[in-house]
């Protein structure tokens, strides 16, 4: 690597780092940088288990910004790489701004009602399965979920088939309740015999109608924080994870 370096005499040399290496992305960085003048990084690899984290370390230790990362195998599942979106998906924060954008960039529907029942602090199983329906054109499955605040966990990276039929069972189930249902709260599923109908009615048992209802918790709690979040901020216009957010920011621009 060093002999190509010296007889080309490169523009530019981008060091392309395996987020999945973990805690070895840091001696990897060190180790290019020491060898050649690194002027950016690309990092590969993030549409499975890694979480990124590696990125901060091959920041820190090549003192270059990151251009691209890589989402995919495919050549359009290379993506600019953007700071803060990247920050506050590390961080379990999502990204709504950019799922938005996604979705207007698909002309995608319901993203309104969506962001209104964000900053209400009322998200409902009609809202879920609305964003549910969405994802499922938008791309991989995991990496749109990342996006989505509280719905990360729900489809983990490197499972794209299992989380394929997974969202598939709850559309389903979904599908199989009325108006007032999914307009509800969580206290209207106490009724025994409306989980064994919604059940009967999508051709499951009433045990993955449970699974629905445990998955929608955490969407539906994101609500709560987003509000909590904008009406309970720190002095100069932050809250403390926006803050956390803001300051790792800093570290990779």
């Amino acid at each position: 690597m060093l002999q190509i370096s010296q007889v080309v005499q490169p523009d530019n040399t981008v060091f392309v780092l395996d987020s999945t290496i973990g805690q070895a992305a840091l001696d990897q960085a060190s180790a290019f940088s020491n060898a050649v003048d690194v002027g950016a990084v690309i990092i590969t690899k993030l549409d499975g288990h890694a979480k990124g984290g590696g990125a901060l370390s091959a920041v820190a230790a090549s003192n270059a910004p990151i251009c691209f990362i890589g989402t995919g195998e495919h050549i359009d599942e290379i993506e600019e790489f953007e700071t803060e979106s990247f920050v506050r998906q590390l961080l379990g924060m999502g990204d709504i701004g950019k799922f938005a954008k996604l979705m207007q960039e698909a002309k995608m529907e319901n993203q309104e009602e969506l962001m209104e029942g964000l900053m209400k602090g009322k998200l409902t199983l009609r809202h879920m399965r609305d964003q549910l329906n969405n994802v499922m054109k938008l791309g991989p499955i995991s990496n749109v979920m990342s996006l989505i605040p509280g719905m990360k966990n729900l489809m983990p990276a490197g499972k794209e088939e299992e989380n394929q039929a997974r969202l598939k069972l709850f559309m389903t189930i979904m599908d199989s309740m009325t108006e007032k249902e999914l307009d509800s709260d969580l206290k209207i599923f106490q009724e025994r015999a409306r989980v064994i109908r919604i059940a009967r009615g999508a051709g499951v048992t009433p045990r993955h109608v449970a699974m629905l209802l445990e998955a929608f918790k955490p969407f539906q709690q994101m609500g709560g924080v987003m509000n909590k979040m904008k009406n309970m901020r720190k002095p100069g216009g932050r809250t403390g994870a926006e803050m956390e957010a803001n300051q790792l920011s800093k570290m990779l621009d």
